[in-house]
């Protein structure tokens, strides 16, 4: 019995019978699938490590602007803390009566002369009399306080009588008609017995605090502005808030 060994037409695949069925000119232009589709797919492959890559790099620019931040904002409570353990050591002076308002009014003048930032120190009693002050050449008129005169609650924006519930040093949000001449004020309660008895209030200026207390490779890196919890601009080279690094040394202010 002789059988045939050829396969037979069913059971061919139907894509080899279809494939048969096209003319040569339609199975030319189809073979030429194949090596666009190798290129199309070499093509998304550089693409998506081309965007892999980009998103690998734009995320170490940003971890390298947060570790900058957080230096800049170091270095400004480091500064603040500086002058605040100076303001902190004339109200001890005062408590334990080492001084008195003429010999006050000579170290604050040295402190001021020697720390740009700070624009003037006032040594207020606890009813916001002023006993002695002394405020820098280049400060506002407005941080002129003469001996004698009397602080309102406006002038010292809560800071003073948190500064006498809390007994512990205080800083204002800041201050000032105009945002890019803000000041930020700092009160050192004073103690008689226990009792409140006044303040050593420090005034710096924001702008200061900027020019003096930023870190130069931060500055150069950078358009470095300084601006409070509402996106005002306080002191810095550019007006867009949005273009520059954001910094609030203040929100969390050295104690």
């Amino acid at each position: 019995m002789v059988t045939n060994s050829s396969p037979q037409p069913a059971s061919v695949p139907w894509i080899k019978r279809w494939w048969r069925r096209l003319p040569p000119s339609r199975q030319d232009r189809f073979a030429t699938l194949a090596p666009l589709l190798s290129v199309l797919l070499f093509l998304t492959a550089i693409v998506v490590a081309i965007a892999y890559l980009r998103y690998e790099e734009m995320g170490r620019e940003q971890e390298a602007v947060t570790r900058d931040v957080e230096y800049a904002q170091q270095r400004l409570r480091l500064r603040l803390l500086e002058r605040q353990e100076q303001l902190m050591r004339l109200a001890r002076e005062i408590d334990n009566r080492e001084i008195d308002t003429e010999e006050f009014t000579f170290q604050a003048e040295t402190l001021v002369s020697q720390f740009p930032e700070l624009l003037a120190i006032s040594w207020v009693d606890g009813r916001r009399n002023v006993q002695a002050s002394y405020a820098s050449p280049s400060a506002p008129p407005d941080l002129i306080r003469p001996t004698g005169t009397t602080l309102s609650p406006a002038e010292t924006d809560g800071s003073f009588d948190l500064a006498r519930a809390l007994r512990q040093p205080i800083y204002s949000r800041p201050m000032g008609n105009n945002p890019r001449n803000a000041t930020l004020m700092l009160q050192v309660p004073l103690t008689e017995q226990g009792r409140f008895n006044g303040t050593v209030m420090g005034e710096y200026s924001v702008d200061g605090l900027m020019r003096f207390g930023m870190p130069p490779e931060i500055m150069a890196r950078y358009a470095v502005a300084l601006v409070d919890d509402s996106g005002q601009v306080l002191a810095g080279t550019l007006q867009t808030p949005h273009t520059v690094l954001r910094l609030l040394p203040w929100a969390n202010p050295p104690m």
